[in-house]
This record gives C-alpha cells, sequence and structure tokens, in this order.
C-alpha cells in the first residue's frame, strides 16, 4: 500500500454525500462484518506497526486529513459534524487512513477496517 491507495481513499471521503456517509454508518454497525473487538486489534496492530516504522507523524496527518475530508462531505451535503454518523465515518476513515500510512505491513489490517467502506471504496 503506497500514497497510490491513500490518494483514493481522500478522493472518496472527499466526494462521500450524505447517503454514503449513511451506508458506511450502517456497515460500521453491522456485525456481521467485524465486531468492536476486531477493530480494536486492528487499531492496535496499526499502532504497533506505526511506531516500530516510525510512521506515526505521517499518519497522524493522514488521519486528520481523512477526518476533515468526511466533515466538509457532510456539510456540503447538509449534515451537521456532530450528527453521530457523520462522528463514527470521520473516525473510521482516520483510522484507515492511518492504516494506510503503515504501508505493506498493514496492508492485511486496512483490509478489515475497509469492509464499511465497500459501498463507496473499493
Amino acid at each position: 500500500m503506497g500514497s497510490r491507495e491513500i490518494d483514493r481513499f481522500m478522493d472518496a471521503l472527499a466526494s462521500l454525500s450524505g447517503s454514503d456517509i449513511e451506508k458506511v454508518a450502517l456497515g460500521l454497525d453491522s456485525d456481521a462484518l467485524c465486531d468492536e473487538v476486531d477493530w480494536w486489534r486492528a487499531t492496535i496492530a496499526i499502532d504497533l506497526a506505526l511506531r516500530r516504522n516510525r510512521k506515526s507523524r505521517i499518519a497522524g496527518c493522514a488521519a486528520r486529513a481523512a477526518r476533515a475530508a468526511v466533515l466538509a462531505s457532510a456539510v456540503r451535503a447538509g449534515r451537521a459534524v456532530d450528527e453521530t454518523e457523520v462522528v463514527r465515518v470521520a473516525n473510521a476513515a482516520s483510522d484507515v487512513a492511518r492504516g494506510f500510512s503503515g504501508g505493506a505491513t498493514t496492508r492485511s489490517v486496512v483490509q478489515l477496517l475497509l469492509e464499511s467502506w465497500a459501498p463507496v471504496y473499493s
């Protein structure tokens, strides 16, 4: 995973509609894809890989940019940035962007996190 994947993900975030935000939020709520424990394990694995590879700062910048892109898309779609769905999607986007920053070492973990994004990113 490289900058091309991050760029593609950021482009998808920048073009989210209100309906897209709802679809992703539904995916995040679905126990069929992965439960909360799996999500926490994935984010912990990403944290460890980022620290090991000294990419925490880059990942932090990517996470902030992803969150901002979701919030900007929500505003364009007429959604309030403090809506529960918008906040959940923004936080999830932040986690995915951090994972992308880990490169090949976090590839399989990012694939797990991306399951919820299938309606808008493949």
